[in-house]
């Protein structure tokens, strides 16, 4: 068993910094290109290398990004385990801990974080934390072993506050074992980006464009926009919706998009797509009606682009949108106040201009991937007693 946070925090000894990078490993289920995927990936690569030794364990096969992390000269190792076989990515994760002997361990997602916690007996009792990245409401199971192993690990880092009070009041883990450190980003792709040509889309030049980014899931609320965009479409000729991304609604969304007249020509899926930055340069706005979150990547990256968001209130957008300021929020599962916010949107350019100004400027303030970075190496710190005070408030 390991001490809260909290308590680890306060009785931490102070040391000076070893003479030596101190040993962390990174742990992930995956390193497919997704949300947690890309926030490790960022951050491995962004660490001090004169304060820390990082190695990137991930349960599965090589994805995407573990050429990333290699390439940055960090070890990356892909244990090739399915998620369907956990005694088996236990055993292959601790012999791999015990290998690279860290000091602390930060896993992300939830197999990796009980992968981790019930590795580190075995591979030398590092400091284990985990890594919460959404209001998990649909796998109760999930919720239930994260709270029987929360013990194993001094604590968990919470994506959003929105995502520490789901996990402190819905699935019951202790406050004093939870802090809040959020996605950063770099907004520097999004300033060189080119917008895709609008014609490449299907879309003419002079609409109004918005767009959806996100998996294809139940999660999404994706029956709620279409209502809504359906309600915006008899209204205002000139307004289109781009959806980019995949997922197992695929052949729903394709049904809808066939046998609903209004919306078969002025709703474009495009499927996955590699150019994000390029897609939001291209469109006047950002849409999300997820039903839970826990940070949306994607309206960051709408912030970054200098996009207005319209998001339904869940976890981590209510953390990121400022309703009034950088744009607008409404109940989830309400598919009338999405389409009045996005008919406001369509009918004051002006505004919307003012939006992404805001919201872009809130990125460079408060969400910038330097200060995430800065913000986990004081929690490690402070967890390993090397001095640094710990990132945010565990209260």
């Amino acid at each position: 068993m390991q001490p809260s946070l909290r308590e680890r925090l306060a009785a931490a000894p102070s040391r000076p910094w070893p003479g030596r990078p101190v040993g962390l490993a990174l742990v992930i289920t995956d390193l497919d290109v997704g949300g947690a995927e890309r926030a490790l990936t960022a951050l491995a690569t962004r660490l001090d290398p004169a304060r820390w030794r990082p190695g990137v364990f991930c349960l599965g096969g090589p994805g995407a990004l573990a050429a990333v992390i290699r390439s940055a000269g960090i070890p990356c190792e892909c244990l090739g385990v399915g998620r369907r076989n956990p005694m088996a990515a236990i055993a292959r994760l601790a012999v791999r801990l015990r290998r690279f002997d860290p000091e602390l361990v930060q896993s992300f997602l939830f197999h990796a974080n009980l992968a981790s916690r019930l590795a580190a007996p075995w591979a030398g009792r590092p400091w284990v934390l985990g890594g919460l990245r959404v209001a998990e409401r649909q796998k109760r199971w999930h919720r239930v072993l994260d709270r029987l192993t929360a013990r194993l690990s001094t604590g968990s880092v919470c994506v959003s506050q929105g995502v520490r009070n789901f996990s402190r009041d819905v699935a019951g883990l202790d406050p004093a074992r939870l802090t809040v450190i959020p996605n950063g980003i770099d907004p520097a792709p999004y300033d060189l980006a080119e917008p895709v040509p609008r014609a490449a889309i299907g879309v003419p030049v002079d609409a109004h464009l918005v767009l959806y980014a996100g998996r294809l899931d139940p999660q999404k609320g994706l029956p709620d926009l279409l209502e809504a965009a359906e309600r915006v479409i008899a209204r205002r000729p000139g307004w289109h919706l781009v959806m980019a991304g995949d997922g197992p609604q695929r052949g729903w969304l394709r049904e809808q998009l066939q046998h609903r007249p209004t919306l078969r020509d002025r709703v474009h899926w495009l499927g996955p797509r590699a150019d994000m930055p390029g897609l939001l340069k291209a469109s006047d706005l950002l849409v999300l009606a997820s039903h839970w979150e826990g940070m949306p990547n994607v309206v960051l990256e709408a912030m970054a682009a200098r996009r207005p968001v319209v998001a339904t209130a869940v976890e981590g957008t209510e953390d990121l949108v400022v309703p009034g300021q950088t744009g607008w929020l409404v109940p989830p599962r309400d598919p009338a106040a999405l389409s009045q916010a996005l008919l406001e949107a369509v009918d004051d350019p002006e505004r919307c201009r003012r939006y992404g100004a805001a919201a872009r400027l809130r990125v460079e303030r408060e969400f910038s991937i330097e200060s995430t970075v800065a913000a986990y190496e004081r929690l490690w710190a402070g967890v390993l007693g090397y001095g640094l005070t710990a990132g945010r408030s565990t209260q």
